[in-house]
């Protein structure tokens, strides 16, 4: 039953997209995600670069959560029509209504994934294990079909990513996100720990800030519980203040008035962090990339890495402190035992910047090319 409705659905939206064809195609730039909130601050990067330095082009970010099923049918049609009707579509994560037209899409389709840099395996990679989709959904929703470009924050992951999407190396290009600029750039970074600092008035008391950012689990791990309390006994919470930045889908709480959370990214947590803590999370190379210590509180890593599998040993491979005790890692931020310098290098081998332009303007630049060498149309551009 569920293969028959995708059919008919994929099929619904073949007509569709058929019938907004017959619309004029107009220079413009069609951003999609399925994130809950404010649009994906690489889209509004994208958005206003263009308005800056190519105004002719339009950015058009479509932003919609999936989570009630007969608004994000309409939302759907209306993706379908700026797909048909844009010169390029550029998607952060997986969208439906790209998967399901698949290569009847026009307009060349640039996939940026959402996270700075690489770490686990996904997609079609980690098909009917317990932190991926079964294959019978992927094959449903011909999840990651479509695409013609990937972008990727350095060819080292060029093989991992094409795996994972199961595309064809050769449309994989190097382009880190639009958002690597905000990490680097030192105005904007004081502005946001200011604007931490305002929300949140216990910051500015001058204490160190440590920020605890962990992966997304799909399971609680049975130790979960105690190791964050060895968290907790661990802190001086009399030199130290304990932010908890928590992933958008987790279910993980504190309940100790000691630690402050910051859900989101307005304000980020992470610009006010002298410390972080994480685990197996790409917000290690957002760390890494404002210049901040970075720990790995590795607690369930012998389940974690069973279910999931990484694409490198980041048990060696980092260049931090991992450990399954957080006592040892409050010990490390004491004495300030962290290489800066090999962590930069760790830094260079997996997020390659552009040598004159901000990874924006290349990111931008990229786009547009693509749109000259795009799939030929059966209607007039505008």
């Amino acid at each position: 039953m569920r293969k028959l409705i995708i059919s008919l659905a994929a099929g619904f939206l073949a007509i569709v997209y058929k019938i907004c064809q017959l619309f004029p195609t107009r220079r413009r730039i069609v951003c999609i995600t399925r994130k809950k909130g404010a649009p994906p601050v690489d889209f509004t990067l994208i958005r206003d670069w263009c308005a800056a330095h190519k105004p002719e082009w339009d950015v058009v970010i479509l932003a919609k959560s999936t989570a009630n099923p007969l608004s994000y049918f309409f939302e759907m049609l209306r993706e379908t029509y700026y797909i048909a009707t844009s010169r390029a579509v550029v998607i952060e994560r997986i969208c439906i209504v790209v998967s399901l037209l698949g290569d009847r899409i026009a307009a060349p389709v640039i996939q940026i994934w959402h996270a700075v840099g690489n770490m686990k395996k996904f997609g079609y990679t980690v098909v009917d294990t317990p932190e991926g989709h079964s294959s019978e959904v992927m094959e449903l929703t011909r999840m990651h079909t479509g695409y013609d470009a990937v972008a990727i924050s350095s060819m080292d992951f060029r093989e991992q990513f094409a795996a994972g999407f199961n595309v064809d190396p050769a449309i994989i290009f190097e382009a880190p996100l639009p958002r690597v600029d905000l990490f680097r750039d030192p105005v904007h970074r004081e502005r946001q720990r200011r604007a931490v600092r305002e929300a949140y008035p216990a910051l500015a008391d001058g204490r160190p800030v440590i920020v605890y950012c962990p992966t997304y689990r799909k399971d609680v791990p049975a130790n979960q519980h105690e190791a964050m309390e060895r968290l907790l006994a661990a802190v001086d919470f009399n030199r130290y203040h304990l932010v908890f930045k928590p992933h958008p889908l987790s279910r993980l709480i504190f309940d100790d008035p000691r630690v402050i959370t910051i859900a989101g990214t307005s304000p980020d947590a992470l610009y006010a962090a002298d410390y972080v803590i994480s685990d197996y999370s790409t917000v290690i190379y957002e760390a890494g990339l404002l210049g901040v210590p970075v720990y790995l509180y590795a607690y369930d890593w012998d389940t974690y890495n069973e279910k999931r599998g990484f694409n490198f040993d980041i048990s060696h491979e980092v260049p931090t402190l991992f450990t399954d005790d957080a006592a040892a890692i409050i010990a490390a931020i004491d004495e300030g035992s962290f290489d800066h310098d090999a962590y930069a290098r760790f830094m260079a081998r997996n997020v390659t910047l552009p040598a004159e332009d901000t990874c924006t303007a290349q990111m931008c630049r990229k786009v547009i090319a693509f749109t000259e060498r795009s799939r030929a149309k059966n209607h007039h551009t505008i």
